[in-house]
């Protein structure tokens, strides 16, 4: 199994890449090529792994991208067209990258990592490479693409709705939030937040997290996050913050119930009861009311 080094320097173990960062600006529909040098100054073979993948930094973390979409994804459109299979000792390579940008793309500053890694090999008994060493070093150049519109324009707007962020008063079960957000700027949006629920009658709290869901622009986007540690009854508060910079937050604060069915069912009949017994004791009123006006009249 390989322990990989990482380096976002050109220079790691006698290995090399670079350019470390390339910044490019396209419009919808355009392409471009990209070649990184590789060289080898070690004294033995080494094998060349390449790839492509979309990151974000969270929490000072390197978090892949899983959830892509080709319209802001750099990694959908990257193709890697020529790259060495191997580097000998002392020797140097070129590997080329196509990225096409789709026309639907939207508007916008994105960031991937061309990542490539380098295999030692060692020579098997009858002369033959075998990959089997234990040590590989990965290096990583930033691949910075920024898309603009058809004239070239890169006039970023951000903004947004949040059309509903709670959940209903009364639930028989497991209280589900929904969250539901219209993109209306020209890039899109990168959603995350969090639920604080406070429980009123005990006095405790709990946090869910909101994952982070992408919105294009001009799109609105509905999410349901359930509560499934819900205690089976009680009254609480809740308040949802959502952002898409990181840095300003829209609030929404609610109240809701949580009670089993026999509950519920025992609410409204105890509520029926209650009408029913003001019914009849305004009819009895009425009753003795005419009562006594017959006996006045006697």
């Amino acid at each position: 199994m390989l322990n990989s080094s990482y380096a976002y320097a050109v220079d790691l173990n006698g290995v090399s890449m670079g350019p470390p960062i390339v910044d490019k600006t396209v419009k919808p529909g355009e392409s471009f090529e990209q070649e990184f040098n590789v060289q080898n100054r070690t004294d033995g073979t080494v094998e060349l792994e390449a790839y492509i993948q979309d990151f974000r930094v969270e929490n000072n973390q390197w978090d892949k991208v899983e959830d892509t979409d080709s319209s802001w994804s750099p990694m959908t459109w990257a193709t890697v067209i020529n790259a060495p299979e191997k580097l000998n000792s002392g020797e140097q390579g070129k590997i080329s990258v196509k990225f096409d940008v789709p026309k639907n793309a939207e508007k916008g500053e994105y960031v991937t990592y061309f990542n490539v890694k380098f295999i030692p090999v060692v020579a098997g008994q009858k002369g033959e490479m075998t990959a089997t060493i234990s040590v590989a070093s990965e290096i990583r150049s930033l691949v910075y693409v920024k898309v603009s519109d058809a004239a070239g324009n890169l006039n970023l707007i951000r903004a947004w709705l949040v059309n509903k962020a709670g959940t209903g008063f009364w639930h028989v079960s497991k209280p589900v939030f929904t969250i539901s957000v219209v993109n209306t700027g020209n890039v899109h949006l990168e959603v995350r937040g969090n639920i604080d629920i406070t429980d009123v009658s005990r006095n405790q709290g709990a946090k869910l997290n909101v994952p982070m869901f992408n919105v294009l622009h001009g799109k609105e986007k509905e999410i349901e996050i359930p509560w499934n540690e819900a205690p089976l009854i009680g009254y609480f508060k809740g308040k949802i913050q959502l952002t898409h910079d990181g840095e300003n937050f829209d609030e929404r604060e609610f109240s809701f119930v949580v009670g089993p069915l026999p509950t519920l069912a025992g609410t409204v009949i105890i509520f029926s009861a209650v009408i029913l017994a003001v019914i009849l004791y305004i009819r009895k009123l009425q009753k003795q009311l005419k009562d006594a006006e017959k006996t006045a009249k006697q």
